[in-house]
């Protein structure tokens, strides 16, 4: 994957100052990581209901999407009832996104202009107070479960960017200074 970032060689893999051909860009997200390369086993343990419906996710990867990936791993159906109370603006738009992505840029990580990152959060926090309404706290358990509002604004959040502004995507790392 490359060189490993160490203490030593850390300030050679950081980001001092913002390069001049990110101007022709708005915001700027993680690679995406692909969803539809989950093993067999998995997705006959985690998704079982989802494959009962549509047997060809057993052998046409590109039907295995970001909603398939949502049902597996944060509560079935979960991800279509917080489509019912999003915003017509983007109902549509999003529901095809996650039905026909294979992708999706993680972390809820970005860079963006202020006014940019202002639209994104008034739109992510409209749809999530809509859908406490509907799956509240108490109910939810599991650590899945409990995280859900944040797996629903990590799956929003490269729909919305790439609908609303100009995209560049670049790698990330995780740097633990104390692993040796």
């Amino acid at each position: 994957m490359g060189e490993k970032i160490t203490l030593n060689n850390f300030r050679e893999h950081f980001l001092e100052s913002v390069p001049s051909e990110w101007n022709s860009y708005e915001s700027i997200l993680c690679n995406p990581i692909k969803v539809n390369e989950v093993k067999i086993s998995k997705l006959l343990k985690r998704g079982i209901r989802s494959v009962i419906k549509n047997p060809s996710l057993l052998i046409n990867k590109n039907k295995r999407n970001i909603k398939l990936h949502f049902d597996m791993h944060h509560g079935h159906g979960n991800l279509n009832k917080a489509i019912e109370v999003m915003d017509k603006t983007d109902r549509y738009d999003f529901d095809k996104f996650v039905n026909n992505s294979t992708e999706f840029n993680p972390h809820i990580i970005f860079i963006s202009k202020s006014e940019i990152a202002n639209k994104w959060f008034k739109n992510l926090y409209d749809w999530l107070f809509k859908c406490e309404k509907i799956f509240g706290f108490k109910k939810l358990s599991g650590y899945d479960q409990q995280r859900l509002y944040a797996y629903l604004a990590e799956r929003y959040l490269p729909f919305w960017f790439k609908k609303y502004s100009k995209v560049k995507e670049l790698n990330w790392v995780f740097f633990d200074p104390l692993k040796k």
